[in-house]
């Protein structure tokens, strides 16, 4: 008898088959049962990996045993009359038919079954339990291409409205119904809605309906258009389902321009894309949609304009002072107009934070609006929003505004602004894994946003993750020129893979020099890496670097110091401590600074005052800043605490001490800028130090096994 036929004598196929089809089953019954528990996924992959494990067993013990009316012996140990191999596979044939049938059953359910994709429970009105944001967090998380993550067909991108009145001044009313209408949308947690910033990159697109649709990961699109003339308002738009071009709906509107109609018509347009898309609608999000924010269209219109102010590209003070008065004027025609309090709180916070106004009173104005926004939208996520920006900002109470973000984020789970704040503040409180998560389900809803893509990428370079960042950004040849601060921050992680200053030398060359703060900084420090005084001289003394001087009293103190630098390097030392002078004199106006910049004032002048002698009042100012940090907690200052001290106490010979702070800060892993060997190495600030043995082993980076 030939080996195959006594395989199939002792049924060991049978077995082999009866087993995968089994194990199959248990497999997708377990990730059913443990996926409803909320168990942790390594349950479910040690159990398919026993199942694995189990196959060989099972067919060795099928040919070594056989089934017998007196129970299980060897095969050897029964005579082959006596044998009943042949009733056996019957009823493994049985089985095993059994298990097919429970097997298509199952496929078909889950092919099917209606609303499975999108995760609900039919008739609950319950969200999904894994948006797109979150298939696409976890396929960034992975190093996957996001692109071929599947979309919920419950997702929808709403291109920017076609401006049909033809008059530029009207843009800023097309768009801000436009993002009305995605404000709307977003409170519907059965939607997955791509914001602002992305869709607003499709504005004149060549490209159609399916490239967009694949590019933001969504199954739904939707276009329109808005004409005003005189006293009316007309909207057309239709929905289309990006698979098969096909028009789900399309209506036109013609209404008397007022602000009861225009709010009318947001909320139909959402109720009629929920009903298109089959989704459901909570009775509480019914009641959002019917609320008027403002019965005042001279109100509105105000909001509308500031509010295309603050949203214009780039991080400028400029369109905060702008938008000030047109955000006081709206609330002013309209005091119960919540939006327009909230956008006159995020202008407050701007002030605030760069140190433009932080008088007693400013506090407390704005204090009284954010209170106005609460009173006004009790529970909302714009109110909590709003508050926690002012705990974030004001009062540096980051525990707090966590409290208040984790909250919004339950009422509006999909809103990109509320998981980019919550990435933000969680940032400060050292909870790097769990901001970066938060960033990317940001990114996820808005792929353009090029802040929350720099805070993504500034978080995993702090975290010391490099390797990450470069997985997470294009090539310098690929990039945009003006996306500066993105390719700086991948130039610096090349550098410290590498220990090779030329990409960051050809980034600096290649980008826009006006869009990134980042290169006001690197732009000097790449000369001074090199030993080249005369050149990161000349970057100080050149437009960039006279701009900022001029607009933003906060960049004084890093100016000083890398001019200080520099002058040492050419051996210019009366030169050099005049910038030390001028950085000490700068000292109590830099008190009207946020704390994070407070806090690096204080360490760049108690390095200054150690480099002119003045030990005692160095020290002094160290334990101003270890007060500080203190007081205002904070993981993104703690590197720079640690680096700037250790560098006083190194200048003023208290080199035992400097060092146990330095292995410290090269330990952090929650930093805004990590402390490795390789910046030690170039950083000519350190090189009164190289003499010391144990600082020369610490500043040499061992790049054969770094990550």
């Amino acid at each position: 008898m030939t080996f195959l036929a006594e395989l199939k004598r002792r049924n060991v196929i049978r077995v082999g088959v009866a087993y995968a089809v089994g194990s199959w089953l248990l497999a997708q019954a377990a990730d059913l049962v443990l996926d409803v528990m909320g168990a942790p996924d390594i349950i479910l992959r040690s159990l398919v990996a026993i199942l694995v494990l189990g196959f060989v067993p099972a067919v060795i013990f099928a040919w070594a045993f056989e089934m017998t009316p007196e129970g299980i012996k060897k095969e050897a140990e029964v005579e082959r009359d006596h044998s009943i191999t042949h009733h056996t596979a019957k009823k493994l044939d049985i089985a095993t038919m059994v298990l097919l049938v429970a097997a298509i059953g199952l496929l078909a359910l889950d092919r099917f079954l209606p609303n499975h994709d999108a995760g609900n429970n039919p008739g609950t009105g319950s969200t999904s339990t894994e948006s797109v944001t979150e298939k696409v967090a976890a396929e960034q998380e992975k190093g996957s291409d996001p692109a071929l993550v599947t979309p919920d067909n419950k997702s929808i991108a709403v291109l920017p409205f076609a401006n049909r009145s033809n008059q530029n001044d009207d843009l800023y009313f097309t768009d801000g119904i436009h993002d009305d209408l995605l404000t709307q949308l977003a409170k519907i947690n059965d939607l997955t809605v791509i914001s602002r910033t992305s869709v607003m990159e499709y504005r004149d697109s060549p490209k159609n309906i399916r490239q967009i649709a694949e590019e933001l990961h969504v199954a739904t699109v939707m276009e329109g258009g808005i004409q005003k003339v005189g006293n009316r308002v007309r909207i057309n738009v239709q929905l289309i389902e990006a698979a098969t071009d096909k028009h789900l709906w399309a209506e036109t509107f013609d209404r008397e321009l007022t602000a009861e109609n225009i709010f009318d018509l947001q909320s139909e347009i959402a109720r009629k894309i929920v009903a298109a898309v089959a989704g459901t609608l909570t009775p509480e999000e019914d009641q959002l949609l019917s609320d008027v924010p403002t019965r005042s269209l001279p109100a509105y219109d105000a909001y509308l304009r500031g509010r295309a102010l603050i949203l214009g590209a780039n991080y400028e003070h400029s369109k905060f002072t702008e938008a000030l008065p047109l955000a006081e004027k709206a609330v002013e025609l309209d005091p119960d107009y919540a939006e327009a309090h909230a956008l006159l709180a995020e202008i407050y916070g701007d002030y605030y934070w760069r140190g433009i106004e932080q008088s007693a009173s400013f506090v407390a104005k704005y204090r009284a609006t954010v209170d106005r926004v609460k009173t006004l939208m009790p529970g909302s996520a714009t109110a909590l929003l709003t508050e926690a920006n002012f705990h974030y900002r004001v009062e540096f109470d980051y525990l707090r505004s966590l409290e208040l973000l984790q909250q919004a984020q339950q009422v509006a789970p999909n809103d990109s602004g509320v998981l980019a704040a919550l990435g933000f503040t969680q940032r400060r409180l050292g909870q790097f894994d769990a901001a970066i998560n938060n960033l990317q389900r940001a990114l996820a809803l808005d792929p353009a946003s090029r802040s929350y893509q720099n805070t993504m990428l500034e978080t995993l370079y702090g975290g010391s993750r490099f390797q990450d960042v470069l997985d997470s950004t294009v090539p310098l040849e690929d990039a945009d020129r003006n996306d500066a601060d993105t390719q700086i921050i991948r130039a610096m992680a090349q550098f410290q893979l590498t220990g090779d200053l030329a990409p960051l030398g050809a980034t600096l060359e290649y980008v826009n020099p006006t869009t990134s703060t980042l290169y006001l900084n690197l732009a000097p420090t790449y000369y001074l890496y090199q030993r080249d005084a005369p050149s990161a001289l000349a970057v100080l003394d050149g437009p960039t670097w006279t701009h900022v001087l001029e607009s933003e009293f906060g960049w004084q103190s890093v100016y000083l110091e890398l001019k200080s630098t520099a002058l040492r390097l050419l051996g210019d030392n009366a030169a050099a401590n005049e910038a030390d002078e001028q950085l000490v004199a700068s000292l109590a106006e830099g008190e009207q600074l946020a704390p994070q910049d407070r806090l690096f004032n204080y360490l760049t002048v108690s390095n200054a005052l150690a480099r002119l002698g003045r030990g005692d009042e160095a020290r002094t100012l160290l334990d101003r800043a270890d007060s500080l940090l203190e007081t205002h907690p904070d993981a993104m200052l703690m590197r720079a605490y640690l680096e700037g001290s250790a560098m006083t106490l190194a200048l003023l010979g208290e080199s035992e001490q400097a060092l146990t702070l330095l292995h410290q800060a090269m330990a952090s892993t929650s930093s805004s800028e990590p402390l490795t060997a390789v910046i030690l190495q170039h950083d000519p600030r350190w090189d009164f130090f190289r003499d010391n043995p144990e600082f020369a082993q610490l500043s040499t980076p061992d790049l054969g096994v770094r990550e």
